[in-house]
C-alpha cells in the first residue's frame, strides 16, 4: 500500500513509502507417476499452502497440466492466472502460467509465445524433446501507479541449441516490453541451466540475478532441483529469478518444507521480495 507521511513541525521533504511486491517461482511437477513421491492428489494441498504462506502476489509456475491449473485455481481463490497449454495453445500439454493475486493487481496485457522459430503457433523449436513456451504479462498494482512484466518460462531439458535460442527469444521479447512500456522486467523459471552454462551468462550479462545478488556468499545460486529426495546428491541449481534495472531486491529465499520423506515437488519454490521505482 502506498502511504504518505506528512511533516507538521518542520519543512522536510515529505517521502512516499514504496510498497513491496512477493514473487514466487515454482516448477510444481507435473501429474505424472513416479516412486520417488506423492500422487498429486496429495501434493496440492501442501504445494496451495506454501503459496498461502509466502503472501506473493505473483507466482509463476512450470509443468502444470489443466487439472492441476484448475485445483490450484480451486485451492487459491483470490488469484487468477494467465497463459496456455503448450500443445495447442488452449488446454492441451503442460502450462506456464503466471498465477496473480486479483486484491493487488490487474492484468494490463498478456500472451504467451513458443520457444521455436516460429513463435506464433504451436511448435518445437532446435533440438528440443518437447514444445516449450514463454508466457507473459504486464501487471499494474492496485494500491499505487506502478507496473512491471513478468515473463515466465521452462526451458527445454535435453536441447543444448534449444536453450541458447530460447534465451535469445526471451531477451528480444523482455526488450519489446521495455520499449512499449519502459515498467521493470522479471523473467523468472526453470531454465534447465546450471549457473556455469553460457546461457546464464548471456542473462546475468542483461539482466540482475536476483538468484545471486551478491556473488561469492555463501547461499548464491543454491540448489533449486531436489530430485523428490531429502538426499543432496542430485541437487542443481536450475531455476532462476533475473530482473531489470530499477528493481530493488528486498529479500530472497528458497522455500524448504520437507513433505513426508521427501517434498511437495521436486523442485524448491523461489521467493523474492522486491520494490519498485
Amino acid at each position: 500500500m502506498l502511504r504518505w507521511v506528512f511533516c507538521f513541525s518542520f519543512p522536510l521533504a515529505c517521502l512516499a513509502q514504496t510498497s513491496l511486491h512477493t514473487l514466487i517461482t515454482y516448477n510444481i511437477r507435473y501429474d505424472g507417476p513416479t516412486d520417488l513421491c506423492e500422487t498429486w492428489q496429495e501434493r496440492k494441498g501442501p504445494i496451495s499452502q506454501q503459496i498461502r504462506d509466502s503472501k506473493a502476489g505473483i507466482v509463476g509456475l512450470q509443468e502444470v497440466l489443466s487439472h492441476q491449473l484448475d485445483d490450484l485455481l480451486e485451492l487459491l481463490p483470490s488469484y487468477r492466472s494467465v497463459g496456455v497449454g503448450r500443445e495447442d495453445g488452449l488446454r492441451g500439454g503442460e502450462f506456464v502460467p503466471i498465477f496473480y493475486d486479483t486484491t493487488r493487481y490487474t492484468v494490463v496485457q498478456e500472451g504467451t509465445f513458443w520457444l521455436s522459430s516460429t513463435p506464433s503457433v504451436p511448435s518445437r523449436g532446435w533440438d528440443a524433446a518437447l514444445n516449450r513456451i514463454c508466457t507473459y504479462a504486464l501487471f499494474q498494482a492496485k494500491a499505487e501507479a506502478v507496473f512491471f512484466w513478468v515473463l515466465n518460462v521452462h526451458f527445454d531439458h535435453r536441447g543444448k541449441v534449444a536453450r541458447q535460442e530460447s534465451i535469445s527469444l526471451v531477451m528480444d521479447k523482455s526488450l519489446e516490453c521495455r520499449q512499449w512500456t519502459n515498467a521493470p522486467v522479471l523473467i523468472v523459471g526453470d531454465f534447465n541451466m546450471e549457473p556455469l552454462d553460457p546461457g546464464i551468462s548471456r542473462m546475468k550479462n542483461r539482466f540482475i540475478d536476483f538468484s545471486c545478488p551478491a556473488p561469492g556468499r555463501e547461499e548464491c545460486n543454491p540448489p533449486t532441483f531436489n530430485a523428490f529426495t531429502l538426499d543432496s546428491t542430485d541437487d542443481k541449481c536450475i531455476d532462476y529469478v533475473f530482473g531489470s534495472a530499477g528493481l530493488s531486491l528486498k529479500k530472497s529465499r528458497r522455500i524448504i518444507d520437507p513433505f513426508g520423506m521427501s517434498y511437495p515437488s521436486d523442485h524448491f519454490p523461489l521467493l523474492f521480495r522486491f520494490s519498485l521505482p
